[in-house]
């Protein structure tokens, strides 16, 4: 138990002077009785002079106490408190991560110089220190984490800003978001890492992600994972579940280098892993809603808003990059017999079936889009007219050739094209090009249907190549 001393004034220090001069008192009226004790002569310390002397003496020795514990302990408590009220100033200035580069070269920690009341005070000066930083620090990234996730509502771009945030903010090298699709594991933003398209098929991350388990793998050292996780060799890879109302929509996996991440960092992982989970959602959300504006609902290709949309994006990309493009038009043959004899329903099965031809034989790039009723067109990208005039033959046969049944009858089916390529024929818009196609398209059926014409040539030139 501690035996605690009245304070006498405000300050410590002077407090200490002042018990300290009470002391040389008593030392000073306490030492003429110890002397006759001791053996000496009454009559030798038992005097004023000799008072005197004891008393000054008393004095000297609390003033040169006092005067180094002066100078060994106060300027320790100085500089502690020189550094709380930078730190107090960093706080309510809104400025405290400036500390960070200070801290980097050691100007702003205290040296631990004992293992007292002064080197625990220290040492603990130091440990706050290194938590507001890293708090501040992770503030910092929370704030920039929130813009990153208020401003992007692309699954994609989300994803890739945050991955960057990640690296940018931790020790960790590498890192990947993955999404789960129809219970497989896509690699969405990648940053890092080798051969991305693996990550989904291991077993621990799709064991992480039906679990929703943070995952910590250590790994010893000259391990490279088959060289398939990352440009380097790690020394760990954690693997942090995103969570969205309890459903698990995919996983952060990260990967630090030669030294270990830092508990700080593993914390702004987890805030990362929890935090993107409704901005997922919400990416994820809004896709949908964009899938559903931009697709037609029966066939599951572009309707007509976005085809002209996508129309006119092409048309400009050929315009400025002097490249080729062609547009086919593709209309059912007696579609409206087809409604008439055998109902709707059978009209809206025939429409699917033709829109899936179309979207078999078209090329990568390419787009197919239904633009009412029984028609569609085709934007064919870097297609001159011998490639163009092939796949709409292919369309053209393909349908001719393709069984239609209703019930037991046959229903036979097939379809008129017209198509324009450009450069080849001078237009001026995609509306002017998207009218020529449907003019070829006219010459066609008035030719008798089921076959294929250019604009600009006739239907003999067209129908058997």
């Amino acid at each position: 138990m501690m035996i605690k001393i009245p304070r006498l004034t405000q300050s410590i220090f002077l407090d200490q002077l002042i018990y300290m001069q009470l002391a040389g008192v008593l030392i000073g009226l306490a030492f003429p009785p110890f002397l006759v004790w001791y053996g000496f002569p009454k009559h030798e310390v038992f005097n004023w002079q000799f008072f005197v002397v004891t008393q000054i003496a008393g004095q000297l020795v609390g003033l040169i106490s006092f005067l180094l514990i002066s100078t060994v302990v106060r300027p320790h408590l100085k500089l502690l408190s020189k550094k709380m009220q930078e730190m107090t100033s960093g706080l309510e200035g809104k400025h405290f991560v400036d500390y960070k580069e200070k801290c980097q070269v050691d100007v702003c920690h205290l040296d631990v110089v004992s293992n007292d009341e002064i080197g625990i005070s220290a040492s603990s000066y130091n440990q706050l220190l290194t938590a507001l930083i890293e708090a501040h620090e992770t503030e910092k990234v929370f704030n920039q984490f929130t813009q990153v996730m208020t401003e992007n509502l692309e699954v994609e771009a989300l994803s890739e800003k945050t991955v960057e945030l990640l690296i940018k903010s931790t020790n960790f090298s590498a890192a990947a978001i993955l999404i789960s699709k129809s219970g497989e594991l896509d690699v969405v933003a990648n940053k890092g890492i080798l051969e991305p398209e693996k990550l989904g098929k291991r077993a621990v991350l799709k064991d992480a992600l039906e679990k929703g388990e943070f995952v910590h793998i250590r790994l010893p050292e000259h391990i490279q994972l088959d060289g398939v996780l990352t440009q380097f060799t790690p020394s760990e890879v954690l693997v942090a579940p995103i969570e969205f109302k309890g459903v698990h929509l995919g996983l952060i996996v990260a990967a630090s280098g030669s030294l270990s991440s830092q508990e700080h960092c593993r914390m702004i992982l987890d805030i990362f892993s929890r935090s993107v989970g409704l901005a997922l959602n919400n990416a994820l959300t809004h896709s949908k809603f964009q899938r559903l504006a931009a697709y037609d609902s029966l066939t599951n290709v572009y309707n007509r808003r976005f085809g002209m949309a996508r129309l006119k994006e092409e048309f400009s990309k050929a315009e400025r990059e002097s490249s080729p493009i062609s547009i086919i038009m593709v209309d059912i043959d007696h579609f409206k017999r087809v409604n008439d004899t055998y109902g709707h329903l059978t009209g809206d099965r025939a429409i699917i079936l033709i829109a899936g031809i179309l979207k078999n034989i078209l090329r990568e790039g390419d787009t197919v889009v239904r633009y009412g009723g029984e028609e569609f067109f085709m934007i064919l990208n870097g297609a001159n007219c011998d490639n163009a005039n092939r796949i709409a033959h292919r369309i053209r046969n393909q349908v001719k050739d393709t069984v239609f049944k209703e019930g037991e009858q046959l229903i036979p089916l097939t379809v008129s094209l017209g198509l324009i390529c450009y450069p080849q024929v001078t237009v001026n818009s995609e509306i002017e090009l998207l009218d020529k196609a449907d003019q070829a398209l006219y010459h066609a059926k008035q030719n008798g249907r089921n076959r294929v014409i250019e604009f600009g040539k006739t239907g003999e030139e067209n129908i058997n190549f």
